[in-house]
């Protein structure tokens, strides 16, 4: 294996990465790419692809959000990013500042997570070329991303500074053992890998580079993961991925967030890109066949609203809308806390003589799946994922159940 030495600034030149034991080359990711535009040409309802798109923006925000820690919950990102779809003009502390009331963290939290949304949707109503990335315009998210924020320095303990819209200006940072370059070198080492990607193949690999070497110079106090998700994102469009930004990285960065860290310092640590760069093609693998699986869950559970009136019976039958067939046991046991077994077994018979659910045995196993139809959305999702199996060796939980590996 011959490493390679992208860069050659003195610090980044320590950094090394090798292109042949990566998971995925960049035709095979190309070819999926392809697949999400024929199946959104083809195939996918308007109405599913509008909720896709809103989807990927409060998804990705709010792991955004999360990349640094935020105790925001689901349910507040979704009444906040709710707000903002509506033009409601309101500013989120000022009412609070007024009266004299001390700001919490979570009122920190709910203003990260606004700042993230108005950035993702700037940055992303149009696809940036690759020579308007420039570090002006780093600067520039950077300030979008974090605006107001140090108002929290006078409230909250040990608060890092953000220093919203310049570079760190001191060496006082460590993440883990790793030790970022002197505040002196950013802007050449930043120089550097813009340069690289601007003159370098246009591939997810490139990307995947890049999101790890920013990570690494760490050029601000404070909101270095936020920045280098916005920028990962907007990269992917520009160069020619998700063009109707469908799918994003960041939510399976949220879902798999211990792998993500795992993987990031790692190679920071011992400066070897192999790690993070393989880990962020996984991801953007799964996140490409998220269209897919989304497409599948939202057929699903428009199918159960349609098929019956009762809201209490719709809940019980949703954990169909995530897997494709369920082994009775197993419904038994995610359901046993809301109705008693004879009442399932009751529920299940009639769904069975209504059509509404398939019932299949194996021996003594039973099992059940909904009667809807989603041939095209799941042969191509069975199809990619038996592709990736054979690159890689890991698949999320909630990814084979919709193949019905599990249960």
């Amino acid at each position: 294996m011959a490493l390679i030495y992208p860069f050659k600034n003195n610090f980044l030149n320590k950094f090394t990465y090798e292109s042949s034991v990566m998971p995925f080359c960049d035709t095979s990711l190309r070819d999926l790419d392809l697949a999400v535009n024929a199946f959104e040409k083809s195939t996918l309802d308007p109405n599913i692809e509008k909720y896709l798109i809103s989807k990927n923006e409060l998804f990705a925000s709010f792991a955004i959000s999360k990349a640094e820690n935020s105790a925001l919950t689901m349910t507040e990102a979704k009444e906040l990013w709710e707000r903002i779809n509506s033009n409601q003009d309101f500013n989120l502390l000022s009412t609070k500042i007024a009266k004299g009331i001390d700001l919490t963290q979570k009122d920190h939290d709910k203003l990260e997570f606004v700042n993230i949304v108005k950035t993702f949707r700037k940055y992303n109503e149009r696809i940036y070329k690759l020579s308007e990335y420039t570090p002006e315009l780093i600067l520039t998210i950077h300030e979008d991303l974090t605006s107001g924020l140090d108002l929290f320095s006078k409230y909250l303990l040990g608060f890092d500074l953000y220093k919203s819209g310049h570079w760190r200006d001191n060496n006082d940072i460590r993440v883990g053992s790793y030790v970022p370059p002197d505040y002196l070198l950013i802007q050449e080492s930043l120089g550097e890998i813009l340069h690289w990607i601007k003159n370098t193949d246009k591939t997810p690999l490139s990307i995947g580079i890049f999101h790890t070497s920013l990570y690494a110079i760490h050029p601000f106090n404070n909101g270095n993961k936020r920045i280098c998700r916005i920028l990962e994102h907007m990269l992917y469009r520009s160069i020619r991925f998700n063009q109707k930004n469908l799918y994003g990285t960041s939510y399976y960065y949220h879902l798999e967030k211990e792998r993500y860290y795992k993987h990031l310092m790692y190679s920071i640590e011992h400066f070897n890109l192999n790690q993070f760069a393989s880990y962020s093609l996984e991801s953007l693998a799964y996140s490409l066949i998220g269209v897919f699986k989304t497409s599948l869950e939202m057929k699903k559970a428009e199918y159960l609203q349609s098929k019956i009136e009762d809201s209490q019976i719709v809940k019980l039958f949703t954990p169909f809308v995530k897997k494709r067939e369920i082994q009775f046991k197993n419904l038994h046991k995610i359901t046993k806390n809301k109705v008693s077994r004879p009442t399932l077994v009751t529920y299940l018979q009639k769904a069975t003589n209504d059509q509404m659910l398939i019932r299949r045995t194996a021996g003594k196993n039973v099992y059940y799946s909904l009667n809807v139809e989603t041939s095209g959305e799941q042969n191509t999702y069975n199809l990619w994922m038996q592709r990736i199996k054979n690159y890689l060796s890991y698949a999320p939980p909630e990814y084979k159940a919709q193949v019905g590996l599990l249960d």
